[in-house]
């Protein structure tokens, strides 16, 4: 899992998919696993309905995760079922207010279903302890909200 995941974020993503798939193969309990192929492929535009078995399976091992929690709520938000996904980014953003991505996924649910105050609110929550790299793009949203058909 760790050898896909240097893979994944050196830009290797095809050696990527391979390395994570064959530590789910090995693993195919362990939700850690399931989680980070399921939502990789998810942020790679990878076979949205395979990945979210995948994260459904690890929310099923692991239902107090919050990070597989917003994993499996941002894999439905991007499926377009965004009223199923809200609950379960809420979830993962009371149970980890501090992190900058659950909150960035929930702000762009809210926004894509007209709760543009929420989003904003959201928003402002991931901007506190988001990356350097991120915030530029956090703080663009905050002003302008999503672009329509925006992913992220």
């Amino acid at each position: 899992m760790q050898y896909g995941g240097a893979l994944d974020q050196a830009g290797r993503w095809p050696e990527a998919r391979d390395a994570l798939e064959k530590a789910v193969a090995r693993g195919s309990a362990q939700p850690l696993a399931l989680n980070y192929l399921g939502f990789a492929q998810v942020e790679h535009g990878d076979d949205i309905p395979a990945s979210i078995r995948l994260l459904e399976r690890a929310t099923r091992l692991d239902p107090t995760n919050a990070s597989i929690t917003d994993s499996l709520g941002w894999a439905y938000h991007l499926s377009g079922n965004t009223a199923r996904a809200l609950p379960l980014l809420e979830t993962a953003a009371q149970a980890e207010p501090t992190n900058a991505e659950i909150s960035d996924h929930l702000g762009d649910a809210y926004w894509s279903t007209g709760r543009n105050y929420e989003a904003r609110y959201a928003w402002r929550a991931a901007l506190l302890t988001a990356e350097p790299a991120d915030t530029a793009r956090i703080t663009a949203k905050i002003a302008n909200g999503l672009p329509v058909n925006a992913r992220r």
